[in-house]
Parts: structure tokens; sequence; C-alpha cells
């Protein structure tokens, strides 16, 4: 599967609560960094890391929370996605911030993944 296509199916099986096609995508050993200033920020290794501790506990701060990927650029075994997050926070506050995704692909696993975004919109709508 070509990377680009592999990620693009990672955001639909990720946005539709397709747990099985998701996790399959990812290396058991998949590193997770996020921005500094992310709600439950930091950096997570391993699915059970990403996707039970993290993602629980990031997106309980949020009544919606979506990451919409617009663009999507082919760097070899990296793919950069650039799109926005918008969201309402448990607060009642709305936002929406542009984000840069990177993905590092190895034998149509994904095993990395890094984040780039302006976190100070998204902790304001928190307050």
């Amino acid at each position: 599967m070509a990377n680009v296509e592999l990620i693009k199916q990672f955001y639909h099986a990720f946005k539709n609560k397709d747990k099985e096609t998701y996790l399959g995508l990812c290396d058991e050993n998949i590193t997770w960094q996020l921005s500094e200033g992310m709600p439950n920020g930091g950096v997570y290794v391993g699915k059970d890391a990403v996707f039970k501790e993290y993602f629980p506990k990031m997106l309980s701060n949020f009544k919606e929370f979506h990451a919409i990927p617009e663009q999507f650029t082919d760097m070899k075994d990296h793919v950069m996605v650039n799109g926005m997050y918008s969201g309402i926070s448990n607060t009642g506050k709305s936002f929406e911030v542009a984000f840069s995704h990177v993905y590092h692909i190895q034998d149509d696993k994904i095993i990395q993944f890094r984040q780039f975004t302006d976190t100070q919109k998204i902790q304001e709508s928190l307050k």
C-alpha cells in the first residue's frame, strides 16, 4: 500500500472508530510524540500507551475533538499531513487551530507520529 493511502486509511478508520483497522496500521512499538502543551501531551510508546492511555485521557477534556486532514505530502518513508483541529471543550469553548502531523512508516506500519500545533489555542478552550 502506498504510504499516503495508508495514512488516509488511518484517519478514516480513526474518525469512524474502526479500531481493528487503525490498530492494524500501527506498529506494536509505535512512538507518539505530541507538542509541548497539548492536553496529556508527551511521548507515548506502544499501542496500549497511545490508544488506551493517551487518547482516552486527552479526549476526556472535550465534548468534540476533530482532526481534519487537508493535505498529504509523500516524503518517501514519511508522510506529512496538514489540517485543522476543531472542537468544543468541556467548558463549552470552541477552537480551531492548524496542525502538521508527520508519520514515519516502515514495512507498511506507522512506527512514529509527531505533532506540531499551536497548543495555546487548545489550552485556552479548556479554561
